[in-house]
């Protein structure tokens, strides 16, 4: 990274240290996480340049309403922080909500008023979670501001709609061997495809890889979600796929222009590729899922599939990487039990004959 960035500025934070920062009017700002001159900071800032214009905000002109209190937020570092990514989300959210509440008190939003909310939002319950999420933020604001006492949370007494889904669907191996055949090697499908699929990364980050993040053979990035490192092999199957092409100059998979794919671009090119595999139902997401469930089949431990993904948590690896029924592995731990049964019936003994694990 060379030259003036365009919007990027430094500044020295409380402890001196000298750190980077992103003002564009009418656009979220955003302070840099990664060291300036890295890969991870061009990321940080593409996705600053790719973000959308923020909506105009007035300032409520009732104290204390709801319109009052996420203009506060706006402006308070809790979501100042946040990605570029996570607020555009954020915002959707609170902007909707808004449009229903701008001139309601905060403090009118009891357990009993929150917990009403999330109950009409039951069919939408990943929705109802995430503004769950948003009013203890929003409340804690009004706290902060002294709109409402000390002791109002109400969110502990609340509880957001049970989720049964499993978010985006984990693609195939059928599914997979389709796509492929639909897509051969040297496409621009079939290359975001292999990335997506031995690379198990996300798609914010696959979109803006570059020569250097594959250098050497292996896949070294900060995942811009979490700042999670990640340093994998890049697999024959991934490579004959980089070999192929088609390759872009600035980052691996270009739009006609010579463009990194904005969000929406590059969900919209492969969700069309999916449908010409005729495998329509499934998305860009799943092909991480599908990594997941691989390490999974592959008898990967928890720590080795998280490895490759750059999951942080157990819980989150294991729900990407499934808990489908697998007959298999319940044919050989059946057959275990009948043999340890057929042992016990032979020596006429009545305890179970406890075997080493092996």
């Amino acid at each position: 990274m060379t030259g003036k960035l365009l919007y990027v500025t430094p500044f020295f934070d409380r402890h001196g240290k000298r750190r980077w920062r992103f003002r564009r009017k009418g656009y979220p700002h955003h302070s840099f996480k990664s060291p300036h001159g890295t890969k991870a900071f061009e990321r940080e800032y593409a996705a600053c340049l790719n973000a959308d214009p923020e909506p105009v905000v007035l300032r409520a002109t009732i104290t204390g309403s709801v319109g009052d209190v996420i203009a506060r937020y706006y402006s308070d570092n809790a979501f100042l922080d946040l990605k570029p990514a996570t607020q555009k989300v954020y915002r959707g959210v609170l902007e909707r909500f808004r449009a229903d509440f701008a001139d309601v008190p905060i403090k009118a939003f009891d357990a009993d008023r929150i917990q009403r909310l999330m109950t009409a939002m039951r069919h939408k319950p990943h929705a109802a979670a995430r503004l769950r999420k948003l009013l203890a933020q929003l409340l804690r604001v009004a706290r902060r501001g002294k709109l409402v006492s000390a002791g109002f949370d109400p969110i502990s007494d609340t509880r957001a709609p049970k989720t049964w889904g499993g978010g985006y669907h984990r693609w195939t191996e059928e599914e997979l061997t389709a796509f492929e055949n639909r897509y051969p090697l040297g496409t621009k499908p079939r290359l975001a495809f292999d990335l997506l699929l031995y690379g198990a990364q996300r798609s914010g980050d696959v979109r803006f890889m570059t020569d250097a993040d594959i250098a050497g053979g292996r896949i070294r990035l900060d995942q811009s979600k979490t700042n999670n490192a990640v340093d994998i092999p890049v697999v024959p199957p991934l490579q004959a796929s980089l070999e192929a092409g088609p390759l872009g100059t600035a980052t691996l998979v270009e739009t006609r222009d010579g463009k990194p794919f904005t969000e929406k671009g590059f969900y919209g090119m492969l969700k069309k590729a999916c449908r010409a595999a005729g495998v329509p139902h499934c998305s860009p997401h799943g092909l991480r899922k599908a990594a997941a469930r691989r390490c999974r089949e592959a008898g990967c431990t928890d720590e080795e599939g998280m490895a490759i993904t750059g999951h942080k948590t157990v819980k989150e690896y294991r729900h990407y990487a499934g808990s489908d029924a697998r007959p298999e592995v319940a044919d050989a731990a059946m057959r275990k039990v009948m043999a340890n049964r057929s042992d016990r019936l032979a020596s006429g003994s009545a305890q179970p004959i406890e075997k080493a694990a092996e």
